[in-house]
């Protein structure tokens, strides 16, 4: 009887150590073109050269993919690659934003939203123009400078009628006066505001950085992720994320990682007439955040690796297409566990722009491009890395 009882006991045991031990998840890594389910290729004029795509929204009544660039929005479909229709803020009248566009973005219902450096706001519905307001940008507290980050990272809506705004406070013109690009004590990196043109709040954390980054021109970028009203920040040069709800930091994680993700600072080369700021080939650098739709994952893409093939070429420009870039795609559960990382290389002459996800998966742009007509893109399915 005593026998039998173990026996059970053991069975039973086992049971629940099986149980328990598959919910662990192996981690994969690997190459990012090993997990490639299919290419989709979108339609690209003659006179179209980069294509900054800014995300999925649901645009009349249709999921589409769109970018932007200087007030001409151009909206594609998501599954074809076909253009569908095109939105041009205009230059002049009014429906023209007085002082120029520093940042838009378009979202759900069809609104589109444009800002710029003075507070000037103007929200667009369908294709009219919905309301326009000036933001005080003096609420910021930025030292009387600040720029708005590229790759859709500037405006977030949080819920139907408020929005994030983003902030970089990095002086550019700081070199010619020998003070500190970046304040270390600044704190409103993200504001929130409304369709009428009030701020609501404003953030007050600190950058993780010590006095080593101050001279940095990539110390005051964010990359950004907004899914579901929940808000997230990470910047550039560190693993922290930051859970943002109503400007108060909720939650700050520390993301894993396997391969080795190191950071430096950018040491500025020149003078005050002029110069450049000069990355260690080595040096790490967090580009984007993104939510898979199709799989329910997070992703962080950054660089870890660059290699100049030509060192006496300084011109950022210049380099844009001479330098060897090696990307990680790391890959977050929603508690953001991670789960896998995924090698990417764009090598001379190519160069990585666009990351976003629609709800047939998770899209990069290819390293090599054949055609000029056509904008080619990597579609990763992400399933295999979830929990089923």
């Amino acid at each position: 009887m005593k026998n039998a009882y173990m026996k059970k006991l053991c069975f039973l045991i086992l049971i629940l150590f099986g149980f328990g031990c598959s919910k662990e998840k192996e981690l994969i890594k690997g190459k990012l073109e090993d997990f490639v389910s299919s290419e989709v290729s979108f339609e690209r004029d003659a006179e179209t050269g980069y294509m900054g795509f800014l995300g999925t929204v649901n645009y009349q009544s249709k999921e589409v993919v769109y970018t932007e660039w200087n007030g001409l929005f151009e909206f594609y479909d998501s599954k074809t690659g076909r253009k569908l229709g095109i939105f041009q803020i205009p230059k002049e009248g009014p429906m023209s934003l007085k002082g120029g566009i520093s940042a838009a973005k378009a979202f759900n219902r069809s609104v589109l939203i444009a800002t710029n450096f003075l507070g000037n706001t103007q929200v667009y519905k369908g294709d009219s123009l919905f309301t326009s307001f000036k933001l005080d940008m003096s609420h910021l507290d930025a030292s009387g400078y600040f720029s708005m980050p590229m790759r859709g990272n500037a405006l977030h809506q949080i819920s139907d009628r408020e929005y994030e705004l983003t902030v970089d406070p990095f002086n550019f013109m700081s070199f010619r006066t020998g003070e500190d690009g970046l304040d270390l004590n600044f704190g409103a990196w993200i504001a929130k505001f409304d369709e009428e043109g009030n701020w609501i709040c404003k953030t007050d954390f600190k950058a993780p950085y010590d006095e080593s980054y101050v001279n940095s021109s990539l110390s005051g970028k964010m990359v950004r992720m907004v899914e579901d009203g929940k808000s997230w920040a990470m910047f550039s040069y560190s693993d922290s994320l930051f859970q943002i709800e109503n400007c108060k930091v909720v939650e700050r994680l520390k993301l894993p990682s396997v391969t080795p993700i190191i950071y430096y600072p950018e040491k500025y080369v020149g003078d005050k007439n002029g110069g450049s700021w000069e990355r260690p080939d080595n040096g790490a650098l967090n580009t984007g955040l993104v939510h898979d739709q199709f799989s329910g994952l997070n992703v962080r893409m950054t660089l870890i690796k660059q290699v100049k093939p030509n060192p006496e070429v300084i011109d950022p420009r210049q380099r844009m297409f001479l330098d060897e870039n090696t990307y990680l795609l790391l890959i977050y559960d929603q508690e953001w566990n991670l789960r896998g990382e995924l090698e990417i290389n764009y090598s001379t002459g190519t160069r990585f722009e666009n990351i976003f996800s629609t709800s047939e998966g998770l899209f990069i742009n290819k390293p090599e491009q054949k055609s000029e007509d056509e904008y080619e893109f990597y579609k990763i399915d992400l399933s295999r890395f979830g929990d089923n």
